[in-house]
C-alpha cells in the first residue's frame, strides 16, 4: 500500500501537531529521513549559491527542524534555507563585504537575525496576511528573476572555473562567453551529465514509474556525480569541503559590533534585511498555502504563527551562523509522498541531517562542486522555464508586462528588491491608466462636468486603493440597473448583497476586513461588481471566497462581470469596465 493510500485511510483523524503527533512517528521518522536524503545536497547547493560555506547551509536546516515542530504555523512543511533568498545574500555579502564575501558574512548574519525580529514583529501585527495579497505578476516576476539570478551565478562552477562571485548580474553575463571558451571539459561533463539526469528523472514519463517514488532525484544525481568525481580523480579545489568538527570549525558568529561601529553600512544593512523580510515572508506565506492545497488531511496553516516561527527560526539561525530560513516547497512535497503527517517529520529531518554531516563527512567531501551547480541551476530553471511566462501570459497581457519589467529591471540593477518595486509600479499604473480611460469615456457619454487629467488620475487612485465597498446590505445604488442574474442567483431568498467598487490587490484588505465581519448566519451571498476594474488578484480572491462558502453549504454568487472585457479567455483574467452599464446593480 502507498504512502497516500496509508493517508487516506485514516483522513477522519487529522493528525494534530505537538504532544498528540508524537504517536504518528512511525510515519514522520520514515518521512523524516527520505526528507533529510532530499535536503542534504539542497541544503549544501543552496550555501554554496549564497556565497557561503556548505555546512551553513545544513546547519540553518538543523535549527528549522528543531524549532518548526515545537513553534507551530503549519502541519506537514518542512522548513530549512532556500534557494529563492540565495541571490539576496550573496548580494548582501558582496555589498556589507565590499567585495569580499568572507568578511561580508559576519555582517550578513547581522541582517539575518534583524530580518527574523521584524517577521517576529510583524506576526504580532498579524501581517502574514498582507502577502497573500502581493501582486501574482510581481511574485512570479520575482521568482522568475531569482530563478536567472541563480542560474547565472552557478555558470561558472558548472564549467569548472574557481573564480570569485561578482555582484553585477549585466558583467557576470558578458563573462559567461570567456568561461565557455575555457571550461574545464572534464568538470562540465560532469555537471552536464547531472543536468541530463536532473531533467530526465523529472519527465511524466518516469516520474510516474512505481520505482521512483522511493528515490529522491537529487539524492540519486548528486550521488552518481560524486561517483564520477571521484572515478576521474578530481582535485579538492573543485569539490565541496565540509569541516570534520562542525562545531569547532563550520560555526560562525554574527559580528555586530563592527555594523554598529560602521555607520556608512547602516543604509546597505536596511535595504538588505527589507529585500530579505520581503522575500522570505511572501515566499513562506506562498508555500504553505501551496502545500495546504496538497495536504491530504486538508489541513489549513496560520499564516500569522508560521511567520513568527520563522522569524524566531531565523533569528537562531543567524546567531549559529546560518541562512536564511523558509518552508520549502520540494521537501514539503517529498515529506507528503513519504507519508510524514506532523511538524515532527521537521525534528526527524534535522536529526538525520546531524547524523550525516556527523558520520558522514568523508562522503560528501567527495561531491563535486560542478555536481551542485547543476542541481542549482535545474532548481533555477523550474522557476523561470518558458513555461512559467506561458503560463503568466494566458492570464492576461498585463500580468506578462509586470512580470517581465520586474525580471528585467532585476537582472539590469543586480537587485532583487528594486525589480519588485518597479513591478509593482508598472502594476499600479496599468491599473491607474485603465481606471482613467473608464472614467473619461464614461464622463463622455454621461455628458458630465470635465474633469482634469491631474483629477481623474487622483480619482483612480482613490478608487485603486480606497475601500471597495460601496454598501453591504439590501437595496439600489443610485443610478443603477437590474443586473443580468444568473438561475442560482434568481433562486436565492433573501440574498445578502454585497456592492463592490474597482478592487485590486492594493484594496484587498479592506475587502477582506468587510467580509470577515459579516454575520455567520447568513446563507446566501451575492457580490455585485461595479467598478472599473477588477484585477487577477481580486478575482482569485473572490473565487475562493465563494467556493469556501458553496462547500460550506452556503449560496454565494458574482454578478456584473459580462459588463468588463476579460484579458484572455482566463477564468480569473483581469477584468476592465467596457461600457457605461457596468455600474452598480440591486
Amino acid at each position: 500500500m502507498s504512502s497516500f493510500e496509508h493517508l487516506t485511510d485514516t483522513q477522519e483523524e487529522k493528525p494534530q501537531n505537538g504532544i498528540p503527533g508524537l504517536k504518528h512517528w512511525r510515519y514522520d521518522l520514515v518521512a523524516g529521513l527520505q526528507v533529510a536524503l532530499v535536503g542534504l545536497p539542497l541544503s549544501l547547493g543552496i550555501a554554496l549559491a549564497s556565497g557561503s560555506a556548505p555546512i551553513t547551509g545544513v546547519i540553518s536546516a538543523i535549527i528549522a527542524g528543531l524549532v518548526f515542530p515545537l513553534l507551530g504555523g503549519a502541519y506537514i512543511t518542512i522548513s530549512g534555507p532556500a534557494a529563492g533568498l540565495a541571490p539576496a545574500l550573496l548580494a548582501g555579502m558582496l555589498t556589507l563585504g565590499q567585495g569580499n564575501l568572507e568578511a561580508g558574512y559576519p555582517l550578513v548574519l547581522v541582517a539575518i537575525c534583524l530580518t527574523g525580529a521584524v517577521q517576529v514583529l510583524l506576526s504580532i501585527y498579524k501581517a502574514g496576511r498582507f502577502a497573500m495579497y502581493f501582486p501574482m505578476s510581481v511574485l512570479q516576476g520575482m521568482l522568475a528573476a531569482i530563478g536567472m539570478l541563480i542560474i547565472i551565478n552557478q555558470i561558472p562552477a558548472f564549467l569548472g572555473h574557481l573564480t570569485p562571485s561578482i555582484q553585477s548580474i549585466p558583467d557576470a553575463i558578458m563573462l559567461i562567453p570567456a568561461q565557455i571558451m575555457g571550461m574545464n571539459f572534464e568538470v562540465f561533463a560532469v555537471g552536464g551529465a547531472t543536468l541530463a539526469i536532473l531533467f530526465g528523472l523529472d519527465s511524466n514519463v518516469v516520474k510516474n514509474q512505481r520505482w521512483m517514488r522511493n528515490i529522491p532525484a537529487p539524492l540519486l544525481a548528486v550521488a552518481l556525480g560524486g561517483i564520477a568525481g571521484w572515478m576521474l580523480h578530481f582535485p579538492e579545489a573543485y569539490l565541496i569541503h565540509v569541516p570534520k568538527d562542525v562545531l569547532a570549525q563550520g560555526i560562525h558568529f554574527p559580528n555586530f559590533s563592527e555594523i554598529w561601529q560602521r555607520s556608512e553600512l547602516w543604509f546597505a544593512l536596511l535595504t538588505i534585511v527589507v529585500t530579505l523580510t520581503l522575500i522570505d515572508g511572501t515566499e513562506t506565506l506562498v508555500t504553505i498555502a501551496a502545500i495546504d492545497k496538497i495536504d491530504p488531511f486538508g489541513r489549513k496553516s496560520d499564516p500569522n504563527v508560521t511567520l513568527r516561527t520563522m522569524g524566531v527560526s531565523n533569528i537562531l539561525s543567524g546567531l549559529a551562523g546560518g541562512l536564511t530560513i523558509i518552508p520549502g516547497g520540494v521537501k514539503s512535497t517529498a515529506n507528503i509522498i513519504a507519508g510524514g503527517r506532523t511538524l515532527w517529520a521537521n525534528f526527524y529531518y534535522a536529526l538525520f541531517l546531524a547524523l550525516f554531516v556527523w558520520f558522514g563527512t568523508d562522503l560528501i567531501n567527495r561531491i563535486p562542486l560542478t555536481v551542485l551547480a547543476a542541481l542549482l541551476i535545474f532548481i533555477g530553471w523550474r522557476l523561470c522555464a518558458p513555461k512559467i511566462f506561458l503560463k503568466v501570459f494566458s492570464i492576461g497581457t498585463e500580468q506578462l508586462l509586470v512580470a517581465v519589467v520586474c525580471v528585467a529591471v532585476t537582472l539590469y540593477t543586480s537587485d532583487i528588491l528594486s525589480g519588485v518595486i518597479a513591478g509593482t509600479v508598472t502594476k499600479i499604473l496599468v491599473l491607474c491608466f485603465d481606471v482613467v480611460k473608464a472614467l473619461t469615456v464614461e464622463r463622455q457619454f454621461h455628458a458630465g462636468p470635465t474633469e482634469s487629467f491631474s483629477a481623474r488620475v487622483w480619482t483612480a487612485f482613490k478608487e485603486l486603493f480606497g475601500d471597495p465597498v460601496i454598501r453591504i446590505g439590501d437595496g439600489r445604488i443610485h443610478g443603477g440597473s437590474t443586473p443580468v442574474m444568473s438561475v442560482a442567483a434568481k433562486n436565492m431568498k433573501h440574498p445578502y448583497k454585497i456592492y463592490l467598487s474597482s478592487l485590486s490587490c492594493m484594496n484587498l484588505i479592506k475587502l477582506d476586513e468587510k467580509l470577515k465581519a459579516l454575520p455567520n448566519y447568513r446563507d446566501n451571498f451575492m457580490i455585485i461588481l461595479s467598478g472599473h476594474v477588477v484585477d487577477h488578484t481580486a478575482m482569485e480572491y473572490l473565487h475562493q471566497f465563494r467556493d469556501q462558502h458553496v462547500k460550506a453549504g452556503h449560496n454565494c454568487v458574482i454578478l456584473g462581470t459580462q459588463h468588463f472585457l476579460s484579458h484572455s479567455d482566463h477564468r480569473l483574467a483581469y477584468r476592465v469596465s467596457h461600457s457605461d452599464d457596468a455600474m452598480a446593480y440591486g
